[in-house]
Formats: C-alpha cells, structure tokens, sequence
C-alpha cells in the first residue's frame, strides 16, 4: 500500500476519534507513523494534525471549555516539552519506539479495566500530571494519557473533558510543533506526509462529528481503546 494511502487512512481514523470521544490522534496515528516515517518526522507530524484537529473541535464545542480547569495543568506541560523534543536526539529512536508502546499499551489497558482514581483536589496535581504529559508531548505527541488520567481524577464532565483536552492540545502541540522547527524536524519528508495527512483529516471530522450524534460515546470509546491495545502491543513486539 502507499505511504500516502497510509497516512490519509491512518490520520482519517485517529480523526474520527479524537472528535468522537476526545483523544486518539497520537495514540492512534503514531504506532503506525513511526515506523513508516521515523520519529523525527512522524511526531511533528502527528502533532501538527492535532493542532489543526483541535482548533477545529474546540471551535465547535467552544460553550464547555473552562480556562481555568488546564491553565495550571498547561503551565507545567509548557516546561517539559522542551525536554521531551531534546529527547528525540539523546535517546534511540528503537528505545522511544517501544517506550510508545509501552505507553499506547497501558493507557489502553487503564481504559478497558477502568480503575476507580481518587479525586484530586490540590492543584499541584496539575503541575505533577503536566510535567510528565510535556515530556511525553515532545517526544512522542502522547500526552494525553498523563492528561486524561487527571481530567478523570478531577470529575470533569464528558463535555467538559472533550472541550478541555481540545484547548489544552491547541496549545500544547503549538509549542510542541515551534520546537521542533527549532530542533530542525520539519523537513521535506515533513511537509509532505503532513499534507498527506489534511484529507483523512477533513475526513475523519467529518465523521466523528457524524458518529458523535449517533453513537454511544462510551461503547465507541471501548472500540477505540481496543484498538489502541493492538497498536501498542505491535510497537512493543
């Protein structure tokens, strides 16, 4: 199959994801933009289409979203991400790859088994949580474990915690993508698998704001965290 074939399809579903139920860009796409684009481009790549994705979805359901609930949360993320890209040219990419998996694995793993959080109230939980989802923004796009992890421990409502994340991704991968053009990853290859990309996800959109009227966003939430334990177990092995 062509690579341009691969990243519309692959973009498309981690589109109609992320607008569906609010994650799945990175965790979805990476597993399988790394390994056909390597990690310096597949990372500013899946994160420029998570930006765009974003705006979108946040422009869309704009009534939910509350400042207040991630400025701390993001002010810690803003730290780490520097530390995250310099990541990618200090670590092997195999060692990133399967750390991926790693983190694709267990978060797909913490959805299906759903585990009861106690409620966190003080707000240097948001520091701790963004810290480490910084880090896993700049070098891998995946924060949204780390930050999905603190939404449910804060009680966010559902459209709470899709309109949250979208603000929250809007400004995280801004940065995220900034350093990399820093650091020298947006290259040619760079340029054209991401406008490979834009079609799926148009696409994809499109079709998660269809299936968000449609379906039972927790049963399609189950469908998507299946899929992720699939990935993650294809990274790892």
């Amino acid at each position: 199959m062509p690579d341009w074939l691969v990243i519309i399809g692959i973009v498309a579903l981690a589109s109609v994801a992320q607008t569906a139920v609010g994650f799945g860009t990175p965790l979805i796409a990476m597993p399988v933009l790394v390994p056909l684009l390597g990690i310096r481009t597949a990372t500013p790549v899946s994160t420029v289409v998570g930006l765009l994705l974003s705006g979108l979805i946040l422009l869309r359901f704009r009534q939910a979203f509350n400042v207040r609930a991630v400025a701390h949360l993001l002010l810690a993320t803003l730290v780490g991400v520097p530390l995250g890209v310099a990541l990618i040219n200090w670590v092997d990419a195999a060692v990133l790859t399967t750390a991926l998996g790693i983190l694709v694995l267990g978060y797909a793993l913490y959805g299906l088994l759903a585990p009861k959080l106690p409620t966190l109230e003080h707000v240097g939980w948001a520091y701790g949580f963004g810290a480490v989802a910084g880090v896993l923004a700049g070098a891998l796009n995946s924060a949204a474990p780390a930050v999905a992890m603190y939404g449910s421990a804060r009680r966010w409502s559902p459209d709470a915690f899709r309109t949250n994340l979208q603000g929250y991704f809007l400004v995280v991968n801004t940065a995220v993508l900034l350093l990399h053009g820093l650091e020298g990853n947006l290259t040619a290859v760079f340029w054209r698998s991401a406008g490979w990309a834009m079609p799926g996800l148009l696409i994809g959109f499109g079709v998660g704001l269809w299936l968000a009227k449609r379906i039972d966003p927790t049963r399609f939430g189950k469908l998507v965290l299946v899929l992720l334990l699939v990935l993650g177990l294809n990274l790892i092995f």
